[in-house]
């Protein structure tokens, strides 16, 4: 049986549609169409790694500061600068996704910062 290859537009085509539903999660972080297009191969680069669509999505939106410039810098910063650990057949290397801001829980405490 001879393998399927994928264009590698599938490839960006599914990354770039990811890419658009940050928005949904965050409205800062909405994108048009080209700026996912462009910025589709970093999310691919996660996919090599292992990693999943939760996970990308998580390590762009989990402890996104206050205010937002751009949506296309936050994102490429956060895809390039926060490379996905490996990834082991068992589960990621890291169970969590890297913490934004400096906010501490202290016990007994109620409320939120």
């Amino acid at each position: 049986m001879r393998a399927r290859r994928v264009s590698p537009l599938v490839g960006a085509a599914a990354a770039a549609r990811l890419l658009l539903t940050f928005g949904d999660y965050d409205r800062r972080l909405t994108l048009d169409a080209a700026e996912a297009l462009r910025l589709a191969p970093l999310v691919e680069a996660w996919w090599r790694r292992g990693a999943s669509n939760a996970e990308v999505r998580a390590a762009v939106t989990w402890g996104a500061p206050r205010s937002v410039r751009s949506a296309y810098d936050h994102i490429e910063a956060r895809l390039a600068g926060g490379r996905p650990a490996a990834v082991r057949p068992d589960g990621p290397v890291s169970g969590r996704p890297p913490r934004g801001g400096s906010s501490v829980r202290l016990q007994g405490a109620t409320g939120r910062r």
